[in-house]
């Protein structure tokens, strides 16, 4: 078995992009990637567990051989902050990470979505309850349950410092608004910042994945889901089997349904709520040397206007 460990790792917010960005990297000849995605290795420390055995880490890279770069992806390591931070620096060594961020407004409708149409979360609970129970959760920091997490994981700029503290130039944070627009350029723009060629990709490498879709039959989807999950290594392995045998299944157990929307006094609510914290990335990033900014960010103290669609990276 390969002794190898990841030197390179996507984390980020959750419904940001990192499994298209995962998918994209994977193609390279010179990145081994992880048999599955987002195995959360690293999470327990954020409630304060133990690891498993690094043993068992180790298997989810067995097949990687001389590649420059053996990477996974697990968007949820940005909220372990310094244990995280730390302790993936400690087992792995030196280690490049790419956050991803997206506008804290659009990524909660659509983390709703994604959770909604995974059946994570009682049919009966609308998008107004789910925000509503997160903001009175907001401060329940020992509750990492879906309605606690909802709202506060927007706070960007209070998880992403330790990680700047920690890996400075090893570090890149990316946009979601640049994946779903230019997905090959910023594609390419990583391998430029990993020191690998540019020059592999062509424009069908770039498809949506981890599409948020809502069902017709409740239980056809469950148990697809639990299919999907259980044989996620073989998908991998076979990605174009993966979409032409997905495109059938939207053929005959998706809707149409693009999911529900934010009402303008929520969303009134939540931009007063996030626009300290869009301040403070925005004055974070720029201490780092980032200029190239989205508009969320550097409007931080206008009101934006989102659109929550099914259509996520």
């Amino acid at each position: 078995m390969s002794s190898r460990l990841p030197n390179l790792i996507i984390s980020g917010v959750h419904k940001a992009g990192t499994t298209s960005l995962f998918v994209y990297l994977s193609k390279h000849p010179e990145v081994g990637a992880s048999h599955i995605k987002e195995i959360g290795y690293f999470m327990p420390l954020r409630d304060g567990e133990s690891l498993p055995p690094i043993e068992k880490y180790k298997t989810y890279f067995s097949h990687c051989k001389d590649e420059r770069y053996v990477m996974e992806a697990s968007p949820s390591y940005i909220y372990g902050k310094e244990k995280i931070a730390d302790a993936i620096q400690h087992h792995c060594g030196k280690v490049k990470i790419i956050m991803i961020l997206r506008e804290p407004i659009d990524r909660l409708g659509s983390f709703y979505n994604h959770i909604r149409s995974k059946a994570m979360i009682d049919d009966k609970v609308d998008l107004y309850s789910f925000i509503q129970k997160s903001l009175d959760g907001i401060n329940d920091q020992n509750n990492q349950d879906y309605f606690t997490r909802g709202v506060r994981e927007g706070f960007y700029s209070d998880y992403l410092s330790p990680w700047f503290e920690k890996y400075g130039n090893d570090l890149k944070v990316v946009f979601f608004d640049d994946l779903k627009v230019r997905p090959m350029e910023l594609t390419k723009e990583i391998c430029g910042w990993l020191g690998i060629s540019p020059d592999v990709f062509t424009e069908s490498d770039f498809t949506v994945e981890n599409k948020t879709v809502y069902y017709k039959n409740k239980s056809v989807h469950k148990f697809i889901l639990a299919v999907n999950k259980k044989l996620e290594a073989f998908w991998r392995r076979n990605h174009s089997l993966k979409k032409k045998l997905r495109s059938f299944y939207y053929i005959f157990n998706a809707n149409k349904s693009s999911g529900e929307t934010i009402d303008g006094r929520t969303e009134k609510l939540l931009t007063e709520l996030y626009a300290p914290y869009n301040q403070k990335l925005f004055t974070l990033l720029q201490k780092n040397g980032y200029t190239h900014l989205p508009a969320w960010i550097t409007h931080h103290n206008a009101k934006t206007k989102v659109s929550l669609t099914s259509e996520q990276h």
